[in-house]
């Protein structure tokens, strides 16, 4: 995995903002008691705080292309396509977007 390059400060605010409710991303959680429950997702803490969760369930195509077209991080975008592009077991490639995803919110913190 390669490292990310600082983001701009217009990338920083992309990145910090919610979107729109046209705009979420669906993902979902196992839960021990209440089965399967659908979250929708407004911002790119929202999904690795999603990550973070036992159970996560997102589709890895349109998460990579929903960072791509909606946030607008190219970068991370094909850094994620080339980790869903890999084979292994998506529990595997989730949890390396996830590192990726945290890493990524460190530098707009900093």
């Amino acid at each position: 995995m390669e490292n990310l390059s600082a983001p701009s400060r217009e990338l920083v605010s992309r990145i910090s903002r919610e979107v729109d409710f046209n705009d979420r991303l669906i993902g979902s959680n196992l839960h021990e008691r209440t089965g399967v429950k659908t979250i929708s997702l407004y911002s790119l803490h929202e999904l690795y705080m999603l990550l973070n969760r036992p159970y996560p369930q997102i589709d890895l195509h349109e998460m990579e292309n929903w960072i791509r077209m909606v946030i607008k991080d190219e970068e991370l975008a094909a850094q994620i396509k080339t980790i869903t592009d890999q084979t292994g077991s998506d529990l595997g490639k989730l949890l390396h977007i996830r590192e990726l995803i945290g890493v990524r919110l460190s530098q707009c913190r900093a």
